[in-house]
């Protein structure tokens, strides 16, 4: 009797995390290109951890490009092949294939990464105007800055651009409370890959 049942709760499971999934928040607003804090080429390492202790983290180099028209990032692995570039503009977000494309080869989608770059590094007024009538919100203090989404936190960013300084040359750490990952954005000079683990 029980296994003349078990496809039947299978398929309650199925549906209880597919409406969970569409429980997520949308994608947020994207700030306005032009906004950006600067307009130039960043190199940075990405390192991609999931709060899954069984998950591997990911390390990529990414040069961003940082323009009034568009944002562009390659993304290579630490040795320097090509792997994709993600590009905002106009048009929206998207990969363009790059040297070894694979579907798994990137653990999030292009609108995913577009946002927590934005969010890392477009200035506080550039977040609230973009948020402006939509149920998003930015609360920024000294030590952080949160994305809320109709009052739940979708993400930390520690510390705020405000408290980088002028040449943000320092490190960030971005958590997704909704991915269940931490991206850790660094100079290519810097050790902070221990930080980005704890």
């Amino acid at each position: 009797m029980s296994l003349a049942r078990y496809p039947l709760a299978l398929a309650l499971c199925s549906l209880m995390l597919l409406g969970g999934c569409s429980l997520a928040p949308p994608i947020a607003p994207h700030p306005a290109l032009d906004q950006a804090e600067r307009s130039e080429t960043l190199t940075r390492r990405l390192t991609f951890i999931p709060d899954d202790a069984d998950a591997d983290k990911q390390t990529l180099i990414a040069v961003l490009r940082l323009a009034p028209d568009e944002l562009r990032v390659v993304l290579t692995t630490p040795y320097g092949q090509r792997l994709t570039t993600l590009v905002r503009d106009a048009s929206g977000s998207r990969f363009e294939q790059g040297d070894a494309p694979r579907e798994d080869a990137l653990p999030f989608p292009p609108d995913w990464l577009a946002t927590r770059l934005e969010w890392s590094l477009w200035p506080r007024a550039a977040l609230e105007e973009a948020f402006a009538d939509s149920d998003w919100t930015l609360d920024e203090n000294r030590r952080e800055r949160l994305i809320v989404y109709r009052g739940e936190r979708v993400a930390r960013i520690t510390p705020p651009p405000a408290q980088r300084g002028a040449d943000s040359d320092s490190g960030v750490l971005l958590e997704d409370f909704q991915g269940d990952y931490r991206l850790r954005i660094a100079p290519l000079d810097s050790s902070t890959d221990h930080e980005a683990s704890r």
